[in-house]
């Protein structure tokens, strides 16, 4: 085998691991994802020191309307409704936002949950918002509700669609494979980066400064 090769094999099992592809899911891995999350919960319960999260305080917003925008790189603009208030990603315009888009049954999205968690609050204070997009999922609005009590995070979660992914994919020039999918979207509205797979917290913040300051 070549150098090149080598390299091409590298990537590809670097993506594989690093992301979940929405072809290879089936019902069968959903259930065995709630079935580790079941037992993961169990295990909580039975330690004295793990301290229940509040079921009332997760709520999942749904994404009501999107609309493409004209230019290259300009992200869509979407709207939904948070504790009664009118919102949208144009409101945002002046902040560096990040959008991650990831689903219930995607191992990779999971694990770096509670580094964005981290990233969020850290980075309250500053130009900068977290939004959460839910999309390629099997299970209802419901379940991923209940996914989140017991997956509490600190950022705004939506139930996307399928409409939201493709005007993603058309602004970013191709089509939407895989979670988790993150986008840095600058302060004028456009995607600056475009990262696939799962990434640390410092990764992240590497990224995320760069627009920041």
């Amino acid at each position: 085998m070549n150098l090149l090769s080598k390299t091409l094999a590298l990537l590809i099992t670097v993506f594989v691991v690093t992301s979940c592809n929405k072809d290879t899911v089936d019902q069968k891995s959903t259930e065995k994802m709630n079935e580790k999350r079941e037992a993961l919960n169990d295990k909580k319960g039975s330690d004295n020191t793990t301290t229940k999260v509040s079921t009332g305080d997760i709520q999942l917003y749904k994404v009501e309307k999107v609309e493409k925008q004209n230019g290259k790189k300009v992200a869509p603009n979407f709207m939904w409704t948070e504790n009664g208030k009118k919102m949208s990603l144009a409101d945002l315009k002046g902040k560096v936002v990040l959008v991650n888009l990831w689903a219930t049954w995607c191992g990779p999205c999971i694990k770096e949950m509670p580094d964005l968690s981290k990233i969020s609050n850290e980075l309250k204070d500053k130009n900068f918002r977290m939004l959460g997009l839910n999309v390629f999922q099997q299970e209802t609005s419901k379940k991923v509700e209940d996914f989140l009590k017991t997956n509490p995070v600190s950022y705004t979660i939506l139930d996307g669609n399928t409409e939201l992914v493709d005007a993603f994919g058309e602004a970013n020039g191709g089509n939407i494979e895989a979670v988790p999918t993150t986008f840095i979207i600058d302060k004028d509205g456009k995607i600056a980066e475009t990262i696939v797979g799962g990434r640390s917290k410092e990764a992240f913040l590497t990224i995320i400064n760069k627009y920041l300051n």
